[in-house]
């Protein structure tokens, strides 16, 4: 092998890596994640919002609580270090009728609705922590609302979901048994 093909080489294989570390990474889009800045110190899901910045995060999965910060397992850190909300609106469709259960993972206060009916909620600042919400949906079309706010200190926000009926909750956004996302 000459010198030259091994020089050529090497650079092909240097070109190869800065390429793979420019481009970001990415997932299947089927999530609109709103992120808001907030003018103020937020301690409470139901405080009034006075938003300085608004910014929309496409995600695959509501799985955003990776090393006690607000971060994707493949995105990275998503939104501020302190002081701001998310929301996802999520429509969907039920293919199996049923009770879902919904676990919802927040470090700081969330609010959870099913067609504009609340299921659950925890309005104040908290460490992390799950909670499960049950409901009975039938078959057909329907939306679910996740807001989630962020005041200070570690942060975190997971949803999974699934059958009541003992089956494994999956994130949201992954393949859930007897739910069908419906991505415009």
């Amino acid at each position: 092998m000459s010198k030259n093909t091994i020089f050529s080489l090497l650079l092909f294989i240097c070109a190869l890596l800065i390429i793979v570390r420019v481009i970001p990474p990415s997932v299947d889009e089927n999530l609109a994640l709103v992120l808001s800045k907030s003018r103020s110190n937020i301690t409470n899901i139901n405080h009034s919002r006075n938003i300085s910045d608004t910014r929309t995060v496409m995600i695959d999965k509501v799985e955003l609580n990776q090393d006690n910060r607000f971060k994707h397992p493949v995105l990275g850190v998503l939104g501020w270090t302190e002081d701001f909300y998310a929301d996802i609106e999520s429509r969907f469709r039920v293919t199996e009728k049923g009770r879902y259960r919904f676990m919802v993972g927040s470090d700081d206060g969330f609010s959870l609705k099913i067609d504009n009916k609340r299921l659950c909620q925890y309005p104040k600042d908290r460490p992390f922590s799950k909670q499960s919400c049950y409901r009975l949906l039938d078959v057909g079309e329907h939306t679910l609302t996740l807001s989630y706010f962020q005041g200070f200190g570690n942060s975190g926000l997971t949803l999974e979901a699934g059958l009541a009926n003992g089956a494994k909750p999956k994130f949201w956004g992954e393949d859930i048994s007897g739910i069908e996302y419906i991505v415009e």
